[in-house]
């Protein structure tokens, strides 16, 4: 784990990364604590092993149908500007169902976080947070100074 100034840095499964070799992903999640700000880095081989985003129905399943989003560069950074669970797996055959690559990272509200949790369950990048915060600070100033 790194950290940064605006949250730390958290590569899944340490030093074996996203594969289907030896890793407890659940486990692993169980014992670090997410926080809006955080990152979490999936670092894997493209070629044998990706990473979807899904609904938490399909996570149970291992279902990879309708993926919410899909990563496949080898080295997926995600950061979390939101609170709430969100669920992933690798959709190549047999890994989930019986290899167990699928991870639940649930995120914690950091002290600040004011803002409600994305609706679809995609993770926010945070530019539209951010546009729409200083949309509202500059609503407010403007009525503060009337």
């Amino acid at each position: 784990m790194q950290l940064r100034v605006d949250g730390a840095v958290y590569k899944v499964g340490d030093s074996a990364g996203w594969t289907i070799t030896g890793v407890d992903y659940e486990k692993w999640a169980s014992t670090h604590s997410f926080k809006v700000g955080d990152t979490v880095v999936f670092k894997y081989d493209n070629e044998s092993n990706d990473v979807i985003q899904v609904t938490e129905e399909n996570y149970n399943t291992c279902n990879s149908e309708d993926p919410i989003d899909i990563f496949n560069s080898g080295n997926d950074e995600l950061e979390y500007t939101n609170p709430g669970s969100f669920y992933y797996l690798c959709s190549f055959p047999n890994r989930c169902l019986y290899n167990k690559q699928k991870i639940e990272i649930k995120v914690s509200a950091s002290g600040n976080d004011t803002t409600p949790p994305t609706p679809s369950g995609k993770v926010n990048t945070g530019a539209a947070s951010t546009l729409g915060l200083l949309v509202f600070a500059s609503c407010v100033l403007a009525l503060y100074l009337h």
